[in-house]
Protein backbone atom coordinates (compact mmCIF):
# COMPACT_ATOMS: atom_id res chain seq x y z
CA UNK A 1 0.00 0.00 0.00
CA UNK A 2 1.46 3.44 -0.74
CA UNK A 3 1.08 6.15 1.43
CA UNK A 4 -1.66 8.05 -0.23
CA UNK A 5 -3.91 4.96 -0.15
CA UNK A 6 -3.61 4.73 3.28
CA UNK A 7 -4.51 8.78 3.73
CA UNK A 8 -7.29 7.76 1.79
CA UNK A 9 -9.08 5.12 3.78
CA UNK A 10 -8.04 6.90 6.76
CA UNK A 11 -9.80 10.30 5.47
CA UNK A 12 -12.69 7.87 4.05
CA UNK A 13 -12.71 6.56 7.61
CA UNK A 14 -13.49 9.95 9.48
CA UNK A 15 -15.40 10.88 7.24
CA UNK A 16 -17.80 7.73 8.14
CA UNK A 17 -17.72 8.40 11.69
CA UNK A 18 -18.33 11.89 11.18
CA UNK A 19 -21.47 11.49 9.51
CA UNK A 20 -22.23 8.58 11.67
CA UNK A 21 -21.91 11.03 15.01
CA UNK A 22 -24.18 13.78 12.92
CA UNK A 23 -27.04 11.12 12.58
CA UNK A 24 -27.20 10.34 15.82
CA UNK A 25 -26.76 13.45 17.66
CA UNK A 26 -30.20 14.74 17.51
CA UNK A 27 -31.76 11.39 19.01
CA UNK A 28 -29.42 11.36 21.69
CA UNK A 29 -30.22 14.64 22.73
CA UNK A 30 -34.21 14.07 22.92
CA UNK A 31 -33.50 11.01 24.70
CA UNK A 32 -31.66 12.41 27.39
CA UNK A 33 -35.05 14.70 27.99
CA UNK A 34 -36.26 11.25 29.02
CA UNK A 35 -33.56 9.94 31.74
CA UNK A 36 -34.57 9.15 34.83
CA UNK A 37 -38.35 8.35 33.74
CA UNK A 38 -39.84 5.42 35.35
CA UNK A 39 -40.46 3.19 33.05
CA UNK A 40 -43.55 1.36 31.97
CA UNK A 41 -44.21 -1.74 29.72
CA UNK A 42 -47.04 -1.31 26.98
CA UNK A 43 -49.72 -3.13 29.16
CA UNK A 44 -49.11 -0.62 32.09
CA UNK A 45 -49.00 2.72 29.90
CA UNK A 46 -52.37 1.03 28.53
CA UNK A 47 -53.84 0.37 32.16
CA UNK A 48 -52.65 3.11 33.67
CA UNK A 49 -53.95 5.88 31.28
CA UNK A 50 -56.47 4.31 28.67
CA UNK A 51 -57.88 1.90 30.73
CA UNK A 52 -61.33 3.74 30.83
CA UNK A 53 -61.21 5.08 28.00
CA UNK A 54 -62.74 2.42 25.47
CA UNK A 55 -60.19 2.69 23.03
CA UNK A 56 -58.63 -0.56 21.90
CA UNK A 57 -55.78 -1.55 23.44
CA UNK A 58 -53.70 -2.87 20.56
CA UNK A 59 -54.26 0.11 18.57
CA UNK A 60 -52.94 2.53 21.66
CA UNK A 61 -49.82 0.03 21.83
CA UNK A 62 -49.16 -0.09 18.26
CA UNK A 63 -49.44 3.90 17.69
CA UNK A 64 -47.22 4.57 21.28
CA UNK A 65 -44.70 2.16 19.73
CA UNK A 66 -44.89 4.25 15.72
CA UNK A 67 -44.05 7.15 18.02
CA UNK A 68 -41.13 5.74 19.64
CA UNK A 69 -40.07 4.84 16.56
CA UNK A 70 -40.27 7.21 14.45
CA UNK A 71 -38.87 9.50 17.31
CA UNK A 72 -36.16 6.99 17.95
CA UNK A 73 -37.12 7.31 21.81
CA UNK A 74 -37.81 4.09 23.95
CA UNK A 75 -41.69 3.35 24.63
CA UNK A 76 -41.39 2.44 28.04
CA UNK A 77 -40.35 6.21 28.78
CA UNK A 78 -43.32 7.72 26.87
CA UNK A 79 -46.26 9.48 28.59
CA UNK A 80 -49.83 10.94 26.89
CA UNK A 81 -48.71 13.95 28.27
CA UNK A 82 -45.95 14.82 26.58
CA UNK A 83 -46.19 17.30 23.56
CA UNK A 84 -44.84 17.62 20.24
CA UNK A 85 -43.24 20.94 21.29
CA UNK A 86 -41.67 20.75 24.37
CA UNK A 87 -40.40 17.06 25.34
CA UNK A 88 -40.98 15.41 21.84
CA UNK A 89 -39.78 18.67 20.27
CA UNK A 90 -36.34 18.02 17.84
CA UNK A 91 -33.41 19.77 18.56
CA UNK A 92 -32.99 23.09 16.97
CA UNK A 93 -31.25 22.76 14.00
CA UNK A 94 -32.68 18.92 13.32
CA UNK A 95 -35.80 20.15 12.37
CA UNK A 96 -35.01 18.74 8.43
CA UNK A 97 -33.91 14.90 9.59
CA UNK A 98 -36.79 14.25 12.59
CA UNK A 99 -39.69 11.62 12.96
CA UNK A 100 -41.87 14.26 13.79
CA UNK A 101 -42.46 14.69 9.63
CA UNK A 102 -43.29 10.92 9.56
CA UNK A 103 -45.98 11.33 12.35
CA UNK A 104 -46.87 14.09 10.82
CA UNK A 105 -47.28 12.74 7.37
CA UNK A 106 -49.54 10.01 8.73
CA UNK A 107 -51.91 12.21 10.20
CA UNK A 108 -52.05 14.12 6.62
CA UNK A 109 -52.63 10.94 4.72
CA UNK A 110 -55.19 9.43 7.05
CA UNK A 111 -57.18 13.29 6.90
CA UNK A 112 -56.47 13.12 2.61
CA UNK A 113 -57.89 9.21 2.71
CA UNK A 114 -61.21 10.54 4.55
CA UNK A 115 -61.70 13.20 2.88
CA UNK A 116 -61.89 14.97 6.72
CA UNK A 117 -60.14 18.06 8.66
CA UNK A 118 -58.36 18.28 11.70
CA UNK A 119 -61.17 19.03 14.13
CA UNK A 120 -58.40 20.31 17.14
CA UNK A 121 -54.94 21.04 17.62
CA UNK A 122 -52.53 17.94 18.37
CA UNK A 123 -50.44 18.64 21.18
CA UNK A 124 -49.27 15.99 22.77
CA UNK A 125 -49.36 11.89 22.46
CA UNK A 126 -52.90 11.52 23.93
CA UNK A 127 -54.06 14.05 21.35
CA UNK A 128 -52.18 11.61 18.68
CA UNK A 129 -53.30 8.62 19.76
CA UNK A 130 -57.07 9.81 19.56
CA UNK A 131 -56.59 11.66 16.46
CA UNK A 132 -55.51 8.45 14.56
CA UNK A 133 -57.84 5.95 16.27
CA UNK A 134 -60.38 8.54 15.49
CA UNK A 135 -59.37 8.63 11.58
CA UNK A 136 -59.48 4.62 10.80
CA UNK A 137 -56.96 1.77 11.11
CA UNK A 138 -53.72 1.93 12.06
CA UNK A 139 -50.90 0.49 9.51
CA UNK A 140 -47.54 0.50 10.99
CA UNK A 141 -44.90 2.37 9.03
CA UNK A 142 -41.45 1.91 8.10
CA UNK A 143 -40.25 4.69 10.49
CA UNK A 144 -36.33 5.55 9.25
CA UNK A 145 -34.79 8.69 8.51
CA UNK A 146 -34.08 8.03 5.22
CA UNK A 147 -38.10 7.91 4.37
CA UNK A 148 -38.22 10.80 5.76
CA UNK A 149 -35.83 12.47 3.66
CA UNK A 150 -36.98 10.47 0.65
CA UNK A 151 -40.58 11.12 1.35
CA UNK A 152 -40.27 15.38 1.32
CA UNK A 153 -41.42 16.20 -1.74
CA UNK A 154 -41.06 19.92 -0.50
CA UNK A 155 -38.42 21.26 1.47
CA UNK A 156 -40.40 22.96 4.19
CA UNK A 157 -39.70 23.35 8.06
CA UNK A 158 -41.07 20.36 9.22
CA UNK A 159 -43.99 19.96 12.31
CA UNK A 160 -46.85 22.36 11.00
CA UNK A 161 -49.07 19.95 12.46
CA UNK A 162 -48.10 19.87 15.98
CA UNK A 163 -48.92 22.94 18.07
Amino acid sequence: MTTKTIFEIVFFIMILLAITWFMSHGDKARRKRFLGRVELSPDEFYQQYYESSELPKEQVIEILNNIARALAIPAVVLRPTDRFTEELASEPGWEYDDGLGLLEWEVYSLLRKKGSKLQSDIKNIDDYIRCIIALGKVEPKCCTKGLIIAGSSVLRKPNKLFK
